[in-house]
C-alpha cells in the first residue's frame, strides 16, 4: 500500500500521525513532500514503524509549471505515484484561506477517487 501523509508546515503532533500509522500494513510505503511540519514528522514515523519512506522534493519543472507555486506541481508527482490512500493533517483545514495545499491535495485525491482521511488534531 502506498500512503501520501500531507497537511500542515506547522503540524507539531507526531502523535497523530503514529495513531495512524499503527493501523497499516508491514509493507506501507509512506510518500511526503520536503516541508517542516508534518513531512518532517512523517518520515520519522514511517521509520520508526519500519515503513519505506519516498520523500519527495519540489523541482525546477514545479515550479515552471505552477509559478509561484511549486508545491502544487508536486502535490500532482507525489499522487502520480500510484497512491492508494491520503492522510491529512492540517488544524485550519476547512477554514477559508487555509490549507491551501493540504485542500489541494485532497481535491485532486477525490477526483481520482483515492481516500483520504482528513485530521485537524
Amino acid at each position: 500500500m502506498r500512503v501520501l501523509i500531507t497537511g500542515a508546515t506547522q503540524w507539531d503532533n507526531p502523535a497523530a500521525i503514529r495513531r495512524e500509522l499503527a493501523h497499516l500494513s508491514p509493507d506501507t510505503t509512506i510518500v511526503t513532500g520536503d516541508t517542516p511540519g508534518i513531512d518532517a514528522h512523517a518520515k520519522v514515523v514511517a521509520l520508526e514503524f519500519g515503513f519505506a519512506v519516498e520523500a519527495m522534493k519540489k523541482t525546477n519543472a514545479d515550479y515552471r509549471a505552477f509559478p509561484g507555486e511549486g508545491w502544487k506541481g508536486l502535490n500532482v508527482r507525489m499522487l502520480a505515484t500510484a497512491i492508494d490512500l491520503v492522510l491529512a493533517f492540517h488544524a485550519d483545514y476547512g477554514n477559508p484561506g487555509c490549507a491551501r495545499g493540504t485542500q489541494h491535495v485532497v481535491e485532486l485525491a477525490e477526483q481520482e477517487q483515492i481516500t483520504v482521511k482528513i485530521f485537524t488534531s
